[in-house]
């Protein structure tokens, strides 16, 4: 007997979240709850989170403060890690004393990206926000001089001749000395112990299916995806899905969680932030 007979999840196209339920989508493996997937980007993502309108939401680390008291992070799901964070480039190799004068495409105003950004440089700048597949078109026509690239983007930019500026990631990390937190799913507390310990084991499930079928999966990761290549897919996949996806509960992850959570002012414990985490 299901625990819930729906639950309606909204996440990102991005393969990396598809990898995570291409198990549940493709039916390879049984599931207790019913899910039903919506897909948007990860701002619109974000300010749905705001809104409180999904059960299971994946979205920015960025947002969290707007969203912790209602919401609880899954510890499955999450994108984190080094050598994942977002990369700022240019037309130029720009220096930071140029900023101020520059405009900078941002992938949405709650991301992480932003976040991390603000951490990389807090001085002031004209920022654009934009959905994040339009931040290399917009630095091609020269609407924008700089851009924040997320997902799919940050494998492409020296196909299009665009300069690193800074890996926002190797910053954070440096400074912080934990893995980038990007985003996770997050599930509202109003949802009973029974049915987060639910939906939890289903995705760990889902993921470990994935894995073990990756070539059976592709297929699903191209159907949604905005860039086909596969080398690239592959490659997206194998930077965000990793040990830390699969468990929040290294005191890897734990530290980046607490860093990320001081950074946004969030007062509480992680034990009441992330379902389930040990201490």
């Amino acid at each position: 007997m299901p625990v819930r007979e729906f639950i309606n999840f909204a996440l990102s196209p991005c393969p990396n979240d598809v990898f995570i339920i291409a198990g549940i989508i493709l039916k390879k493996v049984s599931t207790q709850v019913n899910w039903n997937f919506c897909f948007a980007d990860i701002e619109t993502l974000n300010n749905w989170a705001i809104e409180r309108r999904f059960e299971v939401i994946k979205c920015s680390f960025g947002v969290w403060k707007e969203i912790h008291e209602d919401y609880i992070l899954l510890p499955v799901g999450s994108a984190m890690g080094f050598g994942s964070g977002p990369l700022l480039v240019g037309n130029e190799l720009f220096n930071s004393s140029d900023f101020p004068k520059l405009k900078v495409g941002i992938p949405g105003e709650h991301t992480t990206a932003h976040l991390l950004f603000k951490y990389f440089y807090p001085g002031k700048t004209k920022k654009v926000f934009l959905i994040y597949d339009e931040v290399i078109p917009k630095l091609l026509k020269g609407e924008i001089d700089m851009g924040i690239l997320i997902h799919e983007g940050r494998f492409l930019y020296e196909k299009y001749g665009l300069k690193l500026i800074a890996d926002l990631g190797e910053v954070w990390e440096r400074g912080t000395g934990s893995p980038v937190p990007l985003g996770g799913f997050f599930a509202k507390k109003n949802l009973s112990e029974d049915t987060l310990r639910t939906l939890v084991s289903d995705l760990e499930r889902s993921l470990k299916w994935s894995w073990e079928n990756f070539d059976e999966v592709l297929p699903l990761l191209k159907k949604f995806a905005r860039e086909l290549e596969e080398g690239v897919i592959r490659a997206h996949v194998k930077t965000f899905v990793n040990r830390f996806t699969e468990s929040l509960n290294s005191e890897e992850a734990k530290r980046a969680l607490k860093v990320v959570k001081g950074l946004l002012g969030i007062k509480k414990d992680l034990k009441d932030l992330v379902w389930g985490i040990e201490k």
